[in-house]
């Protein structure tokens, strides 16, 4: 079993996600018997009445892809019941709006990154010059030299979206701008950046109601330059809504407090978190540890908003939820419904207390509008942890868990009691566990 401490009264009833047809059941109305009690030294504490930041979304993208793979794709993918619940989807600028449609349908939001502004996305076109050596490029990289036609381009293609049932929440300024070319990419510089952000795609997306995001830089690395240059910029710091980067090295992405001062938000938009060692092709819970490990520290360290993983689909699995080659749904997809499938848009992150055992990550969240708590438990070790939780605030009576291991894919179990606002639970080896529960 993945949790200890027997059924409560009533044992799976009520919303334990908070969130309608989220899927997670087992929170029981509270009779005011649930809380109070003390903490122990051995506990995890949940103190839900400090609140950290707002979680808008988990998300992937599509970019190449014209059509889903399999027409049960969007209940994998978008599903709070049966999938993983993702609700952002990413998609290129230039391709085609079939898999954003079923995601509108499901309830996704949906925004767009250009790579090439030639036609549908190719490299170059009109707007940019192919240069030697700019940027501090090695090779010839496309660099923007028409900055009005393709703001009123990208504005086009807003419109022709919206049009066919894709409202796009937000376009990025461009996809990874320091590559020097990779993939299509145009090429800027920090401060080329921020005025095609505060002189050109500003003032395109804003009579459309569009937000507007940068920098979507390739790492930590490279986001602080970017991100100084859009913030010393007073147009393009006024435009920006969102700041977002890329994880490709450098570690987990540097805290911005800035950033949610100015009431803007903080997106990680593309990672892949690789392959652990044994797990060929890359599909097991192995390497869904790392994806799992990945969010909960950029989500407690970093305070992100958003966390989008790269790609839907691939071949052979080289960093995807889909292996369209082996035609298998990788554990890195339910890894992260433990995320998306119980912390809703909306929903914000609790401060956590305490020293869980060695290879045990917690973090939680909580739903404002009802105070439903979902508790996110990552388990690397291969042997199973007992770990106790102490609930600082409106215990719920129980907790439904939701276990994806290596013989589960949000596999649901019994409820356990929550008593003077504690719980022990046992987490299996390998493992990833959500536990859901409405006071």
């Amino acid at each position: 079993m993945p949790a200890t401490g027997g059924r409560g009264a009533g044992g799976a009833s009520g919303s334990g996600g908070g969130a309608a047809g989220s899927g997670a059941t087992g929170g029981m109305p509270s009779s005011g018997i649930c809380g109070g009690g003390t903490a122990q030294s051995s506990d995890i504490t949940i103190n839900e009445a400090s609140l950290q930041q707002k979680i808008t979304g988990f998300g992937v993208s599509s970019a190449w892809a014209g059509s889903y793979a399999n027409a049960s794709d969007p209940d994998y993918l978008w599903s709070t019941t049966t999938g993983a619940g993702l609700s952002l989807l990413r998609i290129r600028y230039g391709d085609g709006l079939a898999i954003a449609q079923a995601a509108v349908k499901a309830g996704v939001t949906v925004w767009m990154t250009p790579w090439g502004t030639g036609t549908n996305g190719a490299t170059g076109g009109s707007d940019t010059t192919m240069q030697t050596n700019a940027n501090g490029c090695k090779t010839s990289v496309p660099v923007l030299t028409n900055p009005q036609d393709l703001a009123n381009t990208l504005a086009s293609y807003v419109t022709k979206a919206m049009s066919q049932g894709v409202p796009l929440y937000a376009v990025s300024a461009e996809n990874e701008p320091d590559s020097c070319g990779i993939n299509s990419t145009t090429s800027y510089s920090a401060t080329q950046l921020a005025t095609w952000i505060g002189g050109y795609l500003g003032p395109a997306m804003a009579p459309l109601g569009v937000k507007v995001m940068g920098p979507e830089t390739q790492n930590a690395c490279g986001f602080t330059s970017y991100f100084s240059a859009i913030q010393s910029d007073a147009a393009a710091w006024s435009a920006t809504s969102i700041l977002a980067s890329h994880e490709y090295g450098c570690g987990t992405l540097p805290s911005e407090p800035a950033i949610a001062t100015a009431n803007k938000e903080y997106w990680e938009t593309e990672v892949d978190t690789g392959t652990a060692s044994g797990d060929t092709p890359g599909d097991g819970i192995a390497s869904a540890l790392l994806t799992a490990t990945t969010m909960h520290n950029d989500l407690t360290k970093a305070n992100l908003n958003a966390w989008h993983y790269w790609w839907m689909y691939c071949s052979n699995n080289s960093g995807c939820l889909y292996d369209t080659g082996t035609k298998v749904w990788a554990k890195r997809l339910w890894a992260m419904g433990n995320f998306s499938r119980f912390v809703r848009p909306g929903w914000k992150r609790v401060a956590t207390s305490g020293t869980a055992p060695s290879g045990v990550l917690v973090s939680a969240y909580i739903n404002p509008a009802n105070n439903a708590l979902s508790i996110v438990a990552i388990n690397s070790n291969t042997s199973s942890k007992d770990v106790s939780f102490y609930v600082s605030g409106n215990a719920p009576c129980s907790l439904t868990p939701y276990e994806t291991s290596a013989s589960k894919n949000l596999g649901q179990g019994s409820a356990v009691t929550v008593a003077q606002s504690r719980v022990t639970v046992t987490l299996s080896a390998q493992s990833v566990t959500t536990f859901v529960g409405t006071p």
